[in-house]
Parts: C-alpha cells; structure tokens; sequence
C-alpha cells in the first residue's frame, strides 16, 4: 500500500495535459468530473496504459494557474515512462472522480471498494476514455493499476468489456487493510474471475515483502499463462514503498519492457530482471 510521492515540481511538464469528463452523477449545484493525467507518446500507435496507483489511489489530479498539478503519481511508473513512451505507449494515470476525493493526506477517506466495484465508477471511467479518444488519435486502453489501484483493475476489466484491450494487475493488494481501512481490498475475496472477458495480466515481484500484497495471490490467478515474475532489485524502503520489491525498484526498465511486450504484442514475460 505504497504512497510514493513525487514532487509537485513535476506539475510543470509542459509534455502532460490534464484531461476531464462529466460524472452522470454531476449536478448544477455540485459539479463532479474525473480526471486524468495524459502523457501522449511522441509517435503515438493507439494504445494507452491507464494506471491507477496505489494507496492512497487518490492523486487529486487538477489544474493550477493552467499546469497540471497532483498530490502524488506512482513513481515506479514516472521512471518506466520513457521506456513506454519510446515504444508508442501513451499514458493516463487516472484520478477518482471528484466526489470521491475525501481528505487529503497519506491514507485515503474515500474511494474505497464499495465505489471503485460500482457500476457508476465503471461509467465515469467510460466516459473519460470516450472523452481521449474524441481529443486524440488514441484507439486502445489498457488498464494498470498497482497494488491498492489493482482494486480498480480488476473490476474495470469485468465491467467495461467494449472499452478495455486488457488489464495488467500489479502487486494486487488481496489482503484488506486493518482498522479503518477493513473498506479497503475488501472485495478482492469475492471477485469473479471466471467472468472476465478481457485479455488479463499479473506483475509481481517474487519477493515482495509487502504485508497487503503477497505474491501467492498472483501465482494463483495468474499461473500459467498470465504472470509476469519480477526478481531482484533493492528492498531498502519500507516492505510496501517506494525503494521496495513491491514497487519493482532497480527493476524499472525489465518491468516497462515487459509492459511494451505485453501491450503492444501480446506476449507474456514471464520473469522480469534477473538476481
């Protein structure tokens, strides 16, 4: 359940676009939109990774004085970013809609599996992919998201069937948070993986040390044909941050060759790094 922050200094990359779309649940006297943070690649071939990050999954994606502004963005990704981008893959880190941002801070107060299991998180999600396909040349959207954000992943890929070409799960977190927070990876338990129709991936790395996370999960649902392996790297942070095995750190560039591989070919990686 990592919260890896990156300096808000990164608001100020003229590259990024801040893109938006009507909740249905919006009203005239309370506005509610989803957002997401667009990264179109230099030579663009239509696919799109669309990451939701991990805890707190709730980045508060907005605009300040006309430049992208965020409280956080999962940070293993940011150093994956040339590699994906360099290979035709535009990205889309994805925000909660707006009614759902809570109080800002290092857990989250909102946004937990009650909403992101909803059919009305699966139509704001709809909506802002319609709404980049109308703005751009942008054709396929994969759905990434990491440890708490795999919550999203998982779901979205069985509610939106005709809008998704995949989902990668990554360091899924299968085990609910404790105290206030027993909302959290609640629903993992009992969903229905039987009845997912779109091409589906797990990333994980071996040794993840992570509490929330264990790697047994991804064995299970992803084995054979579906896992991706990470191994090595550096375990010097807390077991579920940034510098971690579960944030596949010194392992960025095999992890985002992987993801080129699995999106742009549809071939599985099945171990990533080396020892």
């Amino acid at each position: 359940m990592a919260l890896a922050l990156l300096p808000n200094a990164q608001a100020q990359d003229t590259q990024r676009q801040v893109v938006e779309a009507l909740s249905a649940r919006s009203k005239s006297e309370q506005k509610v939109v989803i957002r997401g943070l667009l990264d179109t690649a230099p030579q663009a071939n239509g696919n799109v990774l669309m990451v939701f990050p991990g805890w707190p999954g709730i980045p508060r994606i907005e605009l300040r004085n006309g430049q992208p502004a965020f409280f956080y963005l999962q940070q293993h990704v940011e150093r994956m970013r040339p590699v994906l981008l360099a290979a035709g893959i535009s990205l889309l880190t994805v925000d909660c809609p707006t009614d759902q941002w809570g109080q800002r801070g290092p857990n989250p107060s909102a946004c937990d599996d009650e909403f992101r299991s909803s059919e009305a998180y699966a139509d704001d999600v709809r909506r802002l992919i319609e709404q980049v396909r109308n703005q751009q040349t942008l054709t396929r959207f994969f759905a990434m998201g990491h440890s708490y954000g795999a919550i999203s992943s998982h779901w979205l890929s069985l509610r939106l069937p005709d809008h998704l070409a995949g989902a990668i799960h990554s360091a899924t977190q299968s085990i609910a948070g404790g105290g206030p927070f027993t909302g959290y990876a609640k629903s993992i338990d009992q969903f229905p993986h039987e009845q997912v129709r779109v091409p589906f991936v797990y990333l994980h790395h071996r040794d993840d040390l992570c509490r929330f996370t264990p790697y047994r999960f991804a064995q299970r649902q992803g084995s054979p044909n579906r896992l991706i392996t990470v191994v090595g790297g550096n375990r010097w942070s807390d077991p579920c941050g940034k510098a971690s095995y579960h944030s596949y750190d010194e392992r960025h560039e095999a992890v985002g060759q992987a993801l080129v591989r699995w999106i742009n070919e549809g071939v599985v990686t099945p171990v990533a790094g080396a020892e």
